[in-house]
């Protein structure tokens, strides 16, 4: 099962499917990756990690592309290391569920958090956001569905 840990910026509800590629404007925290874990203990590692962390706070930050091709168009956002920490907790909390990740440049100290652009929306430069909760997403072969969420109060 493929499995991505993501905030949105809107609410949305459990449940929601999402064509690759579509999904809602989000702040990535941990990339696509691949696990045989139970869901269960997806959501114990979740909230393990999470537990000492409070509503992500976030402001948008320049424009640039990303993907393979340079061809994928986000909003880098500015971190004082707090998105940062709950990437590496995230990442800690899982490795043992047997994660592998699909894209490793792009994890640990490659991190860099950004939010997808999707057509008009997105975050602006210097918008600031108060982003509280925290989804998992999983996909076999059908859309990403989002099947828990994790309240950052």
């Amino acid at each position: 099962m493929l499995i991505h840990v993501v905030a949105f910026l809107d609410d949305l509800p459990l449940g929601a499917e999402f064509e690759p590629g579509e999904q809602p404007v989000h702040l990535t925290l941990v990339p696509r990756t691949s696990t045989d874990a139970e869901l269960g203990q997806l959501e114990a590692a979740i909230e393990s990690a999470l537990a000492a962390f409070g509503p992500l706070e976030i402001e948008g930050g320049d424009d640039e592309l990303f993907g393979p091709d340079h061809d994928v168009e986000v909003t880098l956002v500015e971190d004082d290391g707090t998105l940062a920490s709950v990437h590496r907790e995230l990442l800690r909390a899982l490795r043992p569920l047997g994660m592998r990740v699909l894209a490793p440049p792009f994890v640990g100290a490659g991190f860099r958090p950004h939010v997808t652009v999707r057509g008009d929306e997105r975050i602006e430069r210097g918008e600031r956001l108060t982003l509280d909760a925290v989804a998992l997403l999983t996909r076999d072969d059908g859309p990403w569905r989002l099947v828990a969420q994790f309240p950052r109060l």
